[in-house]
């Protein structure tokens, strides 16, 4: 192993990060680096951010939530070994030991540590890691989520268009999922009846995998996979951000593209969302009111400590009537560049009640479909499944910049 071992520890109990560290200390030349971490959602952002070659699950009874944070931690860091961590009164005079642990091995548990957590024990699995060498880091898909804190910007539109691009050019590789859990509109905007949303996610929590996120999606004729929003706000009330950051670690597993359409509220669900997402582009209109609104969300963005370089500006239905913003006033004001300007057409919301994405049809060649293409080509950048790519994101857009409607 190169650089110092990595080592995520999850659980509620703080007794188990500490047998760890004390275990770790006589071990010589060993400098772990510990991450604790209570929740799954916690346990998610940090496999993701820092790839920690072992990651310690505190085991209980519920091996219902152990496979759920083991399958999340393998979804973004396939290179993170799971090893359960247990007490030996977990197994009671009617409580199969051999069965508890042959389940936990099922749920991709890897190894096992008895509490209180010993130097030998913790030593030979380390020696295991070392002898195994550097881990080899699994490609997963990206996800790319389309935020705001204003409705009727054209969000939904973006996402919509730009997963139905995607999945043009890589037909059953790209998934939409709508998080719009009140009232979700991609499903009408695609011109599908989805017989199954994320409520049927919500209800089969307990064995939702990669294959079943798979079922769940209804498939559009372009070959672009749809999980639609629930049916109903009654619905939507069942899907949580626990819910959702399952969902977006096990899709990403199944598809190489995740696009994601939100809500235009900042709550827990949406948070959740940004918290997994590659990248995030952030839509406005070039107007006082959309751009007060929008310079809040960035800075909330930046206070939850979402990386500016993951962020993308996207000034929608560009006009150039008296009043409106240029591009330089847009740059000026969110003291951000702008990364693109599509520019307002009556034929883009025409598609959009038709039920037939813009992209989808000859209107791609026009202006405004070159501005929407120039999207989708830098999503495909962050493929995975190119590796010849050079994988920078969106290009910026000079301020200044003026596009032709």
């Amino acid at each position: 192993m190169t650089g110092p071992l990595q080592i995520l520890i999850v659980g509620a109990d703080p007794q188990l990060a500490d047998e760890c560290e004390s275990a770790l200390v006589s071990l010589a030349g060993e400098e772990p680096v510990f991450h604790r971490v209570a929740d799954s959602r916690q346990a998610v952002e940090i496999a993701r951010s820092r790839r920690p070659r072992l990651a310690i699950v505190e085991m209980g009874t519920d091996l219902a939530r152990l496979k759920a944070v083991v399958a999340d931690i393998a979804a973004v860091s396939p290179e993170t070994l799971a090893a359960a961590a247990f007490r030996p009164e977990l197994f009671g005079h009617d409580v199969s030991e051999s069965g508890l642990l042959i389940e936990a091995l099922r749920s991709g548990v890897r190894d096992f540590l008895r509490r209180p957590v010993s130097a030998v024990d913790l030593g030979q699995l380390v020696e295991r890691l070392r002898r195994q060498g550097p881990a080899r880091p699994a490609r997963w898909g990206k996800i790319v989520s389309f935020i705001s804190n204003k409705g009727g910007v054209g969000k939904s539109t973006l996402a919509v268009n730009t997963a139905l691009a995607l999945a043009v050019r890589y037909p059953e590789r790209v998934l939409l999922i709508d998080t719009s859990l009140q009232m979700g509109v991609c499903a009408a905007m695609l011109d599908l009846e989805p017989t199954l949303t994320l409520t049927d996610a919500a209800r089969e929590r307990d064995r939702l995998d990669e294959m079943l996120i798979r079922q769940l999606a209804t498939v559009h004729s372009s070959g672009l996979h749809l999980l639609a929003a629930p049916s109903s706000a009654l619905e939507g009330s069942e899907v949580n951000d626990d819910l959702i950051s399952r969902v977006l670690t096990l899709s990403r597993r199944a598809y190489d593209y995740v696009i994601v359409d939100t809500f235009p509220l900042f709550d827990a669900v949406v948070m959740a969302v940004v918290d997994a997402s590659d990248v995030a582009y952030i839509v406005l209109e070039n107007v006082v009111p959309t751009l007060l609104g929008a310079t809040k969300l960035l800075s909330l963005l930046d206070s939850v400590g979402f990386p500016r370089d993951r962020q993308r500006i996207v000034i929608n239905r560009y006009a150039t009537h008296s009043g409106c913003l240029r591009p330089t006033d847009v740059a000026l004001r969110l003291n951000r560049d702008v990364d693109h300007i599509v520019p307002y057409n009556r034929g883009l919301i025409a598609a959009a009640n038709l039920g037939r994405p813009y992209l989808s049809r000859t209107w791609r060649f026009s202006r405004c479909g070159q501005r929407l293409t120039e999207i989708v080509d830098d999503v495909a950048e962050l493929s995975p499944v190119h590796p010849e790519l050079n994988g920078k994101g969106a290009r910026a857009v000079p301020a200044d910049a003026e596009p032709n409607a």
